[in-house]
């Protein structure tokens, strides 16, 4: 049981995050839901120049902010591209198929995001064992593992 009362803050040092290698990417785990009831994550993705995220996909569950903090993001939707620079704000709520890219050839990108609820963080953790190796998951797997935290490719429907 939660307690009930004043409970401390915590800060979160950048080395002393959870470390993450997904292919070309660093994510970094500031927060996974263990203090705040699984209700919020918080990360860090740093890409690199031309490195690319996820297949294009939507969250039956969960929302993800977006705060691009170095370079440009680019989000891909059914819709276009829609570029994000240091300090602009992107929401994708649940449904809204995207993916995203850095948007940049020659600069990196970080953003810092968030997952509600926060066990999307695990989806995380199991990508990066998967490819430790260095060999790419095959796109079966990666769906079957994306499908696991309630995430799915845009032909699939969004109403069960």
């Amino acid at each position: 049981m939660a307690s009930r009362g004043p409970v401390p803050v915590k800060l979160f040092k950048r080395e002393a995050a959870e470390t993450l290698r997904v292919g070309p990417m660093t994510i970094r785990v500031y927060e996974d839901g263990s203090l705040t009831e699984n209700r919020v994550s918080g990360v860090l993705l740093e890409i690199p120049p031309g490195a690319s995220g996820p297949p294009m996909h939507w969250h039956r569950f969960h929302d993800e902010l977006f705060l691009v903090t170095k370079g440009t993001m680019r989000f891909v939707t059914p819709d276009g591209n829609v570029d994000a620079s240091a300090g602009d704000l992107m929401t994708v709520p649940p449904r809204a198929i995207h993916t995203f890219k850095n948007a940049s050839e020659t600069e990196s990108c970080e953003c810092y995001m968030t997952a509600t609820p926060a066990h999307y963080v695990d989806y995380f953790r199991m990508i990066a064992k998967a490819t430790k190796d260095g060999n790419p998951i095959p796109s079966s797997d990666v769906k079957q593992m994306m499908a696991l935290f309630g995430t799915f490719p845009p032909d699939v429907e969004s109403e069960p």
